[in-house]
């Protein structure tokens, strides 16, 4: 007989469940995701969430990857998977009526893959190399790589595409399946789609038979560090960039920090090419990118920028600004992070971490901003 304590655990476990949310429209079109706690955070070797997520869609035990999509097409509907760093996030976007059908596909996908060795080399590795070639032309995105990896280190600071590096087999991407692709790790997402619809056909689908697990996600902070630099030769133009690691009590702050600097209310605005705040389930990375080129004039652009941050900025000037973009971006989410500008003022710049990529002989050295 088990214990009390012994029951105890074992109702919890069979409480433990996927969440599903959704919010319904009058429009035609729906779309469904499944958002994976699998992303490069999580990865047990080097890329092999990217490769995974290549998977997707590939041969299951009970359809060719052929069929899948011949199927999709016929409905007029279509099958994506993406990678970043939280997440493999698998979607289809269909004709509402053809919910069933869409619900039941994704959980074949995650329930039934099969992982064929030759799939692989033949069509995985081609295709990982092609989204990596794309990503290498862009100094924006080198530069945001290396940011999150002097920030992090290891979890988020993992890359988030395969570079083949690191040797990565079929059993170790079944393997990593394996932990990911559990009831307890996933969290389905419906736009145009009715929620009490969706669960029940969610509870009648394979989705419901993937096999229980723990979650990935952890409540605590990753480590982070600060007054880090890295630079990366690049034939283009070139990128400066600083990064700073946001605490979830100050995701308010960089978020208007973010808007205000690319907003017609800063001076600094002409200069900035991106700034953003990435908000990640228990920190965030606020990032800032000079972009241009010549690599003199980025050089000139991101001194002033840097030098007129650390003077200090009343940012609270930006507040409704920021509002009200924060506020029609989350009208087209199903579950937004809720943030309170009202205490947003002041902001000065003290330590950050800064990349060069480009013609970095041109390019300033993080002692020299």
């Amino acid at each position: 007989m088990f214990s009390s304590s012994a029951r105890l655990q074992i109702a919890k476990q069979a409480a433990r469940r996927y969440t599903v949310t959704a919010r319904d429209g009058s429009g035609k079109v729906s779309s469904l995701a499944v958002k994976v706690h699998g992303g490069s955070r999580y990865a047990t070797k080097d890329g092999i969430s990217h490769l995974l997520s290549r998977f997707n869609f590939h041969n299951t035990s009970g359809k060719s990857a052929l069929r899948l999509v011949r199927e999709s097409e016929l409905l007029g509907g279509k099958f994506e998977s993406s990678v970043d760093r939280e997440y493999i996030t698998l979607t289809a976007t269909f004709l509402k009526e053809d919910l069933p059908f869409y619900v039941n596909a994704l959980g074949n996908v995650l329930y039934k893959t099969s992982y064929k060795p030759h799939e692989l080399p033949e069509s995985v590795l081609p295709a990982s190399q092609y989204d990596l070639a794309i990503a290498n032309t862009c100094p924006v995105k080198r530069s945001e790589e290396l940011l999150y990896n002097i920030t992090y280190r290891h979890g988020l600071g993992n890359p988030v595409l395969y570079d083949g590096v690191e040797k990565v087999s079929v059993e170790d991407i079944k393997a990593f399946a394996d932990k990911v692709y559990t009831k307890d790790n996933i969290e389905i997402v419906g736009e145009g789609v009715n929620e009490t619809d969706l669960k029940k056909f969610v509870s009648d689908s394979l989705l419901n038979s993937l096999p229980s697990g723990s979650s990935l996600v952890s409540s605590a902070a990753p480590k982070t560090f600060v007054g880090q630099e890295n630079r990366a030769r690049f034939a283009g133009q070139s990128v400066a960039a600083i990064a700073i690691p946001v605490t979830k009590n100050d995701f308010a702050q960089y978020e208007v920090l973010a808007r205000y600097l690319t907003s017609p209310l800063s001076e600094l605005s002409p200069l900035i090419f991106k700034s953003k705040l990435d908000k990640h389930s228990t920190t965030g990375l606020f990032t800032l990118f000079v972009k241009g080129s010549c690599a003199t004039q980025v050089s000139e652009n991101i001194k002033k920028v840097v030098s007129e941050l650390k003077q200090g900025k009343d940012i609270s000037v930006a507040k409704d600004y920021a509002s009200l973009q924060y506020s029609i971006e989350a009208d087209s989410t199903v579950a937004p992070i809720e943030l309170n500008f009202d205490s947003v003022k002041h902001f000065k710049l003290s330590k950050f971490n800064y990349v060069a990529v480009g013609d970095v002989s041109k390019l300033p050295y993080a002692d020299e901003l």
